[in-house]
């Protein structure tokens, strides 16, 4: 076993899948480990803004579980809401990811 936290463990784990999977399966636009994470759900990459100050979209949420003093990671999907107006990509053309 590592000697990391099991959050720093976890936040690595996502932070390596994030940029294993590059495409947001919320909006399916490019995803990368600046703009994204994996939600603890269903493990697949949604857009997430790291920082309040910075410029992006969110396809899901992040909070604290105070009982583990972890942070959660979840998609929307996974909470069951839907995007707000804007958020989604529009449709690909013919061809082009169908």
């Amino acid at each position: 076993m590592s000697g990391e936290e099991p959050s720093t463990r976890q936040a690595t784990f996502n932070s390596q899948l994030a940029t294993s999977n590059s495409v947001c399966h919320i909006c399916g636009e490019r995803a990368d480990a600046g703009n994204s994470t994996v939600c603890n759900n269903c493990h697949r990459s949604f857009h997430l803004r790291l920082r309040n100050d910075a410029e992006g979209r969110d396809c899901g949420e992040v909070w604290i579980n105070e009982q583990y003093l972890s942070l959660e990671f979840a998609c929307f999907e996974c909470l069951g809401v839907r995007p707000p107006a804007g958020q989604l990509a529009a449709e690909p053309p013919v061809g082009g990811g169908h």
